[in-house]
């Protein structure tokens, strides 16, 4: 099969569908991109143009069938355990100390972790080692971590827990042994840390619900999506964090710098990459300035 070439024609209306199904916003820049990355499923499908994969993805008969090869195809997907060890020594350090200090005293001890755009799981996962190496008395507490994607393959990668030596290779070597079984190259999850994250198909235009999460990992995302996709994205992920709950953005934090995005969000500055909802403020009670 020939080297097919994507026309810009095309790529306006593959990238008008990515928006439609994803937010993600593509300019025209990423024109190579976009063809390299469908160039795969056009080998697969048989097809000679890039116009007839778009008819294909138009079609009720086969759109439901690819749609998932699609959206792992445009979707970037590549992290690993313990990515940003600043962040990891927030949440081991910091957060857990607060969470165990927030519960002194309840009946039922909970804690709710959201990784929205999760790939193949390393974020949801790393922190459900960190909460089972420094949450005191784990067994009593009532732990949920969801991870979500758009992907299923992604989810299907993460849901089986087992990685290649990258995606460990910044792991502390005692965590390493500690929750994985080696198989030949692959490192495969202990079924304590694997059964403890929930995985789901989630959209990030779309609410999140139940939300009140503790915790929500929202890196390496924004980025892809345009100003008014950012504003809808935002404002369902600040809804799903709980009164006190704190927000993770990636390193590229488009959220500082831009005064409409921060008043959609509503938190308070706390860190780099860091955001926390404010707690609510009881009725009948006044917050002096």
């Amino acid at each position: 099969m020939q080297l097919v070439e994507l026309k810009k024609s095309e790529f306006a209306k593959l990238a008008k569908f990515i928006y439609e199904k994803t937010g993600i916003h593509l300019p025209e820049t990423k024109i190579t991109l976009l063809a390299n990355r469908l160039r795969k499923r056009l080998r697969a499908l048989d097809l000679e143009s890039y116009s007839a994969y778009y008819d294909l993805l138009q079609d009720k008969r086969s759109y439901e069938e690819e749609l998932p090869h699609f959206l792992s195809a445009v979707t970037t997907n590549e992290t690993y355990f313990f990515r940003n060890e600043n962040l990891w020594k927030f949440v081991q350090e910091k957060w857990i100390p607060q969470i165990v200090e927030s519960r002194k005293g309840k009946t039922e001890k909970s804690v709710r972790v959201w990784s929205a755009a999760s790939s193949s799981g390393e974020e949801a996962y790393t922190t459900a080692i960190c909460l089972r190496e420094k949450l005191a008395d784990f067994s009593t507490w009532n732990v949920s971590i969801v991870g979500s994607d758009i992907s299923d393959r992604v989810l299907e990668h993460a849901r089986a827990g087992v990685y290649g030596e990258y995606a460990v290779a910044r792991m502390p070597k005692s965590a390493l042994s500690k929750w994985f079984t080696k198989k030949e190259d692959q490192f495969a999850l202990k079924d304590e840390i694997r059964q403890s994250v929930r995985f789901q198909f989630h959209n990030l235009r779309d609410p999140m619900t139940p939300g009140n999460f503790d915790l929500v990992f929202l890196r390496n995302v924004l980025m892809y999506f345009d100003t008014e996709m950012k504003k809808r994205v935002l404002e369902n992920v600040a809804r799903a964090v709980a009164p006190g709950g704190y927000l993770v953005i990636g390193d590229v934090d488009p959220v500082r710098n831009d005064k409409t995005l921060d008043s959609i969000l509503g938190m308070d500055h706390d860190g780099p990459n860091l955001y926390r909802k404010p707690l609510l403020v009881p009725a009948g009670t006044r917050k002096d300035h």
